[in-house]
Formats: C-alpha cells, structure tokens, sequence
C-alpha cells in the first residue's frame, strides 16, 4: 500500500559526479518498501513545516515547476520496520535533468513530499529442494534444502535497487553474488560502503569493473560473465537479477536464458503520474502468441518483469529523469 509522508532529509550527500544519496525519515514507507519498489519524490522542498502527513501540510505556491515527481529507486531502508521515530528510507540517484537538479540542491533538515513505495518489486527465490549445500545435514547420504544462489548485475545507477536486494536476499540466507560496473572507481563510493561491509561479514560476494580500470577488472559488467575470476562465482546459480542500460539488461537475459535460469529485470524509465493512470511509461511485452501487441505499464506491473517478458530495446538518449 502506497503513502503519502512529508518527510524530512537527514542527510543529503554528493558521492560521485553528479552522484547523489539522500536519506529521509519516512517511517511508513520505509516500513512498507520490498526491494525493486520505487518512490515518487515532489523535488520541492515543503516551505515552513515539518514532517508529517500531507493532509496536514500545504506545499509553497511557486513549487510549480517541474510539475512531476521523480521517481527514485530504493537504495537501502535502516531503522528499525515499522517504528514510527525510526525507520529510514535512502535514495541513490543520478542528475539528469532539471528534476533532479532541483533535488540536488535540498538539504539535511528540509521535508519533501514523497509517495510510496510504488510499483512491483523482486522476487526472493524458494530454497533449492535437494542439494548438499550451506545447510546440508551431518549425516552421510542426507539431503535437505540448499539456500539459493543469486546473481546480482547492475550497471551505473542501475545497482540501486541491487543494493536493497542483496542485503534481504543474505539476510534471508540466501548465497549472493554481486557483479557491479561504472565508469570510474570514484562513481562506487556509496555502493561500496554498504556492499562490501555485508561483504566483510561473509554474506555478499562483490566483483566489480569500470571502464578505465581505477576498480576490478577494466571493461563493462557483462564481461564477468565470462571472466576467469568471476568463474567460481558462477557454479550454481540459481536465480539472476539485474538492473541497468537495457542492452547490459539483454546480455544477462540472454546469459541466463541459455543456461536456463530464472531471473528478473528491473527497468529504468521516464515515469509520469507513478501509479498506472496515464498510460506514459507502458512498455511493448514479448509476442506470446495474442493476436496484437500487449503492453504493460512499468510504473504499475513493473518496474520489475520476469526475463523473457519484456522487449528490452537500446536506451534513448534524451534530457528525461530516469528512475
């Protein structure tokens, strides 16, 4: 169920070229959010209140322009669930246009009008019947369920809602494995932060690249899938998630589908109202045998899809927001 808050910025921090992280107290979205869901943000700060609820709040008369929100994946929530003083909601994103420039310029202390959490989120994957994994039982000849071992691959700010992901897929048990790509190493500094501390612990396994070799290996994401450092990481996969620029998105579906894993996209595009009504942000779906095309709107059945369902296409290079 989505909410309306006022919700007031904690901290609001630059963490790479043009890079944002923003981390607001909004304590029932927060409380509400799957990983793969998505906020609807007003970039305008609310004049002369605090947080609350919007019904009780009146936003500033020249917060006209932009008239859209902004729609922001879900980086990370912190806090305890469902306490009303506590629970956090963090956001990564990328300035794209005067939408998010408008956001960069909010500060700690500011509240803004945020709707969520929207959209469908991921899937966790059901334990793997039969295997000799993590919690194999002592005797010999036994078996029981393994937990299951997920792919994560992210490109650019595409990692966001991965981050999310991967913390509740290891908390869950699960075997995570995470491939990352940006272009410099100076682009990773909030995903590394959070990655590679679940990463110390034992529960995050993080492989990374960039295009001028500041971090991991030199090149883009997609060539872990066949490197050999990557190899070991590669056996058993049993679920893969990605997120990104949809031609690194179709690479991976293909990966996958090949070999006959299950997996999830999630898509980064423009969106309007957020909710399904205006029909702006549908996306073609795969031919399965209807007589015409059908679409699915990615602000309401997305912005998640099983692979194989969605027509992934080259990214349009356009001044828009982007999730």
């Amino acid at each position: 169920m989505p909410y309306l808050e006022i919700a007031r910025v904690l901290r609001h921090d630059c963490v790479g070229p043009g890079l944002h992280e923003m981390e607001c107290l909004a304590p029932r979205i927060a409380a509400a959010a799957a990983p793969g869901q998505f906020a609807h943000v007003n970039v305008h700060p609310v004049q002369g209140v605090s947080e609350g609820t919007p019904e009780e709040r009146a936003p500033a008369a020249n917060s006209a322009q932009p008239l859209l929100r902004r729609p922001l994946s879900i980086f990370d929530v912190a806090g305890r669930r469902g306490d009303a003083d506590g629970a956090r909601i963090t956001f990564l994103y990328k300035v794209r246009g005067a939408g998010t420039a408008l956001l960069a310029d909010v500060r700690p202390g500011d509240c803004l009008n945020i709707m969520g959490p929207l959209g469908s989120g991921f899937s966790l994957p059901a334990p793997v019947p039969g295997g000799h994994g993590d919690h194999a039982p002592a005797h010999a000849g036994a078996t029981c369920d393994r937990a299951p071992h997920a792919l994560l691959i992210g490109g650019g700010v595409g990692i966001a809602p991965l981050v999310y992901l991967a913390r509740a897929l290891a908390a869950a048990g699960c075997r995570v494995t995470v491939f990352y790509g940006a272009n410099t190493a100076s682009e990773m500094q909030a995903v590394s932060r959070r990655l590679l501390t679940a990463s110390a612990e034992g529960r995050i396994e993080v492989f990374t690249t960039t295009l001028d070799g500041s971090s991991g290996r030199t090149g883009i994401v997609t060539d872990l899938l066949t490197a050999e450092q990557s190899a070991s990481a590669l056996e058993r996969i049993d679920f893969v998630y990605t997120c990104g620029p949809e031609p690194m998105m179709a690479s991976v579906e293909r990966f996958a589908t090949a070999r006959g894993i299950p997996g999830e996209v999630s898509l980064e595009t423009a969106l309007a109202c957020g909710v399904g009504a205006c029909l702006g942000c549908a996306r073609r779906l795969k031919a399965n045998g209807e007589a015409g095309p059908v679409y699915a709107r990615v602000c309401k059945d997305g912005p998640v899809f099983s692979m194989g369902q969605v027509e992934l296409g080259p990214v349009v290079d356009r001044e828009e927001e982007s999730k």
